[in-house]
């Protein structure tokens, strides 16, 4: 599918397995290499396009039913209107969310200072989706639900048979919040491990 103009896609960060963060090549694309998949199973019709990870779901339930049989060229139409006036930002947001996109934020900076304590959290450690949720609902929000993020780190523990004390996590917490507010204040370049354990 041919684009109205070249769009440029910058690839969230990531870290390797050297533990060095990576800045994927910018994608630039003046048309879409599409694959549609209709799954009457689940009732949804979704497009895959090449370099994009995520499919995106062009009809679904209800939608599904009243569209019927649909065309390639109803579906290109469907996508078009999805993509909008910015397609590179619609795109983009069909990347995984990666903890190294947002470095000062408060999942992020917790990583970080449990890693300080000898804690390491792994790429599949089913918590990242928690670190990514307090990094996308800030520090207030995490300063409100403290408890339930001492609860996910419990679970977490658990799972990986590490002894756990409900206050040392809550003190690891309010610690990342509080360099993750004076990181975010300053919107300084991302500290390393040292600088960060520095900051009071």
């Amino acid at each position: 599918m041919k684009l109205n103009s070249s769009i440029s896609i910058s690839p969230p960060p990531i870290i390797n397995n050297i533990g060095q963060v990576i800045y994927p090549n910018i994608l630039v694309l003046d048309s879409l290499d599409l694959v549609f998949t209709d799954n009457a199973k689940n009732k949804t019709i979704s497009v895959s396009i090449v370099g994009i990870p995520t499919p995106i779901t062009l009809w679904s339930g209800s939608e599904y039913d009243a569209v019927g049989d649909w065309t390639q060229s109803q579906a290109e139409a469907k996508l078009t209107e999805m993509l909008g006036d910015d397609p590179a930002k619609m795109l983009r947001s069909s990347f995984p969310k990666t903890l190294e996109e947002n470095p000062n934020h408060p999942g992020t900076v917790l990583v970080k200072v449990m890693k300080n304590q000898g804690v390491i959290i792994s790429d599949n450690c089913s918590c990242t989706r928690h670190i990514l949720e307090m990094n996308q609902k800030g520090n207030d929000w995490c300063v409100e639900n403290i408890e339930k993020i001492v609860a996910w780190l419990k679970v977490e523990a658990s799972n990986l048979k590490i002894v756990f004390i409900d206050s040392v996590a809550k003190l690891l917490i309010m610690r990342a919040i509080k360099k993750s507010r004076r990181l975010l204040d300053n919107q300084s370049v991302p500290l390393n491990d040292e600088e960060l354990d520095n900051i009071t």
